[in-house]
């Protein structure tokens, strides 16, 4: 099986060297934990240092906010897209959904929410295809879920992934975490992958931590990591652990130094 590295520094070791080609990852977490910026930074580092196209689709923020916030990092997106490397395209569901509401005539119930669906997928994949995109991001899964009716939602999710599985690209989609410890939501069942990006607050620290709650086809890492966003981006470390034994970050030390990183370490 081929192994898409995502090129985030202490990721790739925890999963056997990279996602498996073409399968459709989730990555949940909440707000202010870097899922945009995990996502942005796979698709930046596929395009520089693998020569693979990538799209980002946003359902939120606008492409100008986009490659604004990420010059942060120091990631020229604009550049890419004049390159034509990237594309970066916002959808919005919710205005497809007043749309299609407004001017369908007859139909079941879900009609609307199938209508909606099926223009975002086309919108997607003409994006795919214009570039020959290899990697996908989506930002996010929750603007998806649109309708009052947790069966129309689930069908909307279910039909959403599986159109996106035949895009012939390794694809990444963010969704808030649940509030509801026992609660797991149906793209967490149908996705390939599941990665936990979590923020602790110890005293006056935040501490945030990665964990890969399943990785279909691959031997992965089952142990709290620690990461930092830095200014090159997210950096994890794979050796350290939150918790255990021989856990590192309750005595912030760690953490202190995360200012400090070297430009070797995130290469």
């Amino acid at each position: 099986m081929a192994r898409i590295p995502t090129g985030i520094p202490g990721f790739d070791e925890l999963i056997e060297g990279g996602f498996i080609e073409n399968d459709v990852i989730l990555l949940i977490g909440g707000p202010g934990a870097g899922k945009s910026t995990f996502g942005a930074q796979y698709l930046y580092e596929g395009i520089t240092s693998y020569y693979e196209p990538g799209v980002y689709i946003t359902f939120e923020e606008t492409p100008a906010r986009i490659m604004r916030n990420m010059w942060r990092h120091g990631w020229d997106l604009e550049r890419l897209t004049k390159e034509d490397k990237l594309r970066i395209v916002r959808a919005d569901p919710i205005a497809y959904e007043r749309y299609v509401t407004k001017n369908r005539d007859s139909g079941p119930n879900n009609e609307a929410g199938t209508s909606t669906i099926e223009t975002v997928l086309r919108q997607i994949y003409a994006s795919v295809q214009e570039i020959g995109a290899r990697r996908l991001f989506i930002d996010s899964m929750t603007s998806l879920k649109i309708s009052p009716d947790p069966v129309n939602v689930r069908y909307t999710i279910l039909e959403f992934i599986k159109n996106i599985e035949g895009f012939d690209c390794t694809t990444l989609i963010t969704s808030e975490v649940s509030n509801d410890q026992g609660h797991f939501s149906v793209e967490e069942y149908l996705a390939e992958g599941v990665i936990c990006l979590k923020v602790f607050r110890i005293g006056g620290e935040r501490i945030r931590a990665i964990e890969i709650l399943k990785m279909r086809g691959t031997k992965h890492d089952e142990v709290l990591r620690p990461y930092v966003m830095t200014d090159n981006g997210i950096f994890v470390y794979p050796t350290q652990s939150v918790i255990g034994k021989e856990a590192d970050v309750f005595s912030t030390e760690l953490f202190n130094s995360r200012g400090t990183l070297d430009e070797t370490e995130l290469r």
